[in-house]
């Protein structure tokens, strides 16, 4: 699912060129911006019937990216494009409930040279068979 997320954002239309962390364990230096990250950092299950457990995934995107006056307009507009691109591939992979749960902005720096961090979570669910978590 998380490879599927990140090939949908890598494809969609603005963000040709980005550069896609597969995983953020090193630090990210100004130069290398805009800089994208797809992340499955939790999943919640439970049985649901003797041989079917729902799990609830939760699916990290973070985009970070320079700016001016205009970042947080600009991280709006990243978010709407995301959130198109993603939630279809989350209904690809089940027949659960898929929502996009929490967007969170946060810019630093002042001036010309100003930081924007875009993160948004969404929740996956789906039925599985238990014992198979794919």
């Amino acid at each position: 699912m998380r490879r599927d997320v990140r090939a949908a954002i890598e494809g969609g239309a603005g963000f040709a060129g980005i550069t896609v962390l597969v995983s953020w364990a090193q630090s990210v230096d100004a130069e290398t911006l805009p800089v994208l990250g797809v992340f499955t950092p939790r999943e919640r299950s439970r049985k649901a019937s003797s041989t079917d457990v729902l799990r609830d995934t939760d699916v990290a995107v973070q985009l970070r990216r320079a700016g001016g006056d205009e970042l947080e307009d600009l991280l709006d507009d990243d978010s709407a494009l995301i959130e198109a691109l993603v939630l279809p591939v989350l209904a690809a992979h089940g027949a659960g409930d898929h929502q996009l749960e929490l967007t969170d902005i946060e810019i630093s720096g002042e001036g010309a040279r100003r930081i924007g961090k875009l993160n948004m979570t969404f929740r996956a669910a789906r039925f599985t068979s238990e014992g198979s978590p794919e």
